[in-house]
């Protein structure tokens, strides 16, 4: 008598669509469960505010559902106004759904919307506290491009996640991909990053040009600041001139009396005037963060970083062998410019 073949696992059917504003209570509940009220996207938890966003275009989420039809997980694609790219935020997938991809399948559908809006890429932000999300972004075809050191509060976190980083501020991964290929164009990396920055390109398969050092075109220096309230600053030359030295000076100081304990420093790439605000940067501290890939309407940025308080990258939590490149390179350029660990 032949042995009775063992009875396979039943099958979990799930669906990946987009969501209808009756979803909106469901989804807080998703965020709810995972986060506590701790989430950076508080809009998520109050079905009005969150619905609006989707109404003016400014959030573009799907959902994934289980054989009930209840909502599970979540992505979705916010988008500046006027911008030419899309970041992928605001994830999550229930503890108990797990394990069944159903991040990747709800980003791939994501980049299905992304191409009906004629976007050219789309980005994430990936936690530093576990490697989830770093691990979709790889599968989905999105390199590590920069590493925003300190860029969230210490309480930026799932509730049941007893992270390495906690007693630090939590660091971020950009990711990105680009939907439609750029034509190759010219950019003035600064001469210590030359090479990681060429690098970055080739891993986005991007071909650039090279330029020498060239002497600002720009007259005087353009920028604008920008304090989130996790304490996270910006400071963006929207143009390099001769005073950037000035410019600088002043924008780090506003941006740290607004309560900013790790400030990104960006400017555009081919601005001829990079390598000299690069220099002026390295001189108060600012070290090497990445690049930042048609994130200036649509024009890549040079991304640096300065820190306020200690951070040990070591407790960092990354999958790829390229994002810990990147991080021992950020290392040493951090040290070079005399800032401690």
């Amino acid at each position: 008598m032949s042995p009775t073949p063992a009875a396979a696992a039943p099958t979990r059917e799930f669906r990946t669509d987009l969501p209808h504003q009756a979803d909106s209570a469901a989804i807080a509940r998703c965020f709810l469960e995972v986060y506590g009220h701790n989430y950076v996207h508080t809009e998520v938890f109050s079905p009005r505010r969150y619905w609006n966003k989707v109404e003016s275009g400014e959030l573009i989420p799907v959902v994934t559902r289980d054989e009930k039809g209840e909502v599970i997980g979540h992505v979705a694609l916010e988008r500046e106004p006027e911008e030419s790219i899309a970041e992928r935020g605001e994830a999550v997938v229930l503890p108990a759904y797990r394990g069944h991809h159903l991040l990747e399948q709800m980003t791939e559908r994501l980049s299905e919307e992304a191409h009906k809006l004629g976007l050219i890429g789309v980005y994430a932000q990936p936690v530093t506290m576990h490697t989830f999300s770093q691990r979709n972004d790889e599968r989905a075809g999105m390199p590590v491009c920069a590493v925003l050191l300190g860029a969230a509060s210490k309480t930026s976190r799932p509730k049941d996640l007893a992270a390495p980083t906690a007693e630090q501020r939590q660091s971020l991964l950009i990711t990105f991909r680009f939907l439609k290929k750029p034509a190759k164009s010219k950019v003035y990396p600064p001469e210590p990053y030359r090479k990681i920055v060429l690098q970055i390109y080739e891993s986005l398969g991007v071909d650039v040009s090279a330029c020498e050092p060239a002497a600002p075109t720009a007259k005087e220096s353009k920028t604008r600041i920008k304090v989130d309230h996790r304490g996270y600053g910006k400071i963006h030359f929207e143009q390099v001139g001769p005073n950037a030295d000035i410019e600088l000076k002043q924008a780090l100081q506003d941006v740290q009396s607004l309560g900013a304990r790790s400030v990104q420093l960006s400017a555009l790439v081919d601005d001829p005037g990079l390598p000299l605000l690069a220099d002026r940067a390295r001189d108060l501290g600012f070290f090497f963060c990445g690049l930042g890939p048609a994130f200036s309407g649509g024009t890549d940025t040079l991304l640096l970083q300065f820190l306020s308080d200690p951070l040990d990258t070591r407790k960092l939590q990354l999958f790829t062998n390229q994002t810990k490149d990147l991080v021992s390179f950020i290392e040493l350029d951090r040290g070079a410019v005399g800032q401690p660990a």
